[in-house]
C-alpha cells in the first residue's frame, strides 16, 4: 500500500497504487530524475517507502514521459534552476513529513 498525495489541509489518506502497472504508471527511485519530471508537468501520485532508506516515486504516465527520461539520462534535457530545486525540496518534505 503506497501513501496517495494529498491536498494541503486535508487528512493523511492511503489507498492502493499498484507497483507493477508500467502501462498507467512510472517508477522511479531518482529523486533527481522525479523533480525533472515533475518540472515538466507530470502528476506524482504516490510514494512507497516499504524498503530501508529506500523511496519508490509513482507518477501518472503520461504522454512524452518516456522522451522525457531518455532527455534526462541523455543530458539533453533543461529546466529552471529554481523550480528544480523547489521541488527536490518539496519532495524531501514529502518522503519525511510522512514518516
Amino acid at each position: 500500500m503506497t501513501k496517495k498525495q494529498q491536498s494541503v489541509g486535508q487528512p493523511e489518506e492511503y489507498t492502493y497504487l499498484p507497483l507493477d502497472d508500467t502501462q498507467n504508471y512510472f517508477y522511479s527511485h531518482d529523486i533527481g530524475l522525479v523533480a525533472y519530471l515533475l518540472c515538466q508537468n507530470f502528476e506524482l501520485v504516490g510514494l512507497d517507502k516499504a524498503v530501508r532508506n529506500k523511496v519508490l516515486f509513482i507518477l501518472k504516465r503520461g504522454d512524452g514521459i518516456d522522451t522525457e527520461v531518455k532527455k534526462y539520462w541523455d543530458f539533453k534535457s533543461s529546466v529552471d534552476a529554481q523550480s528544480y530545486f523547489n521541488q527536490i525540496k518539496r519532495l524531501k518534505n514529502q518522503i519525511f513529513s510522512s514518516e
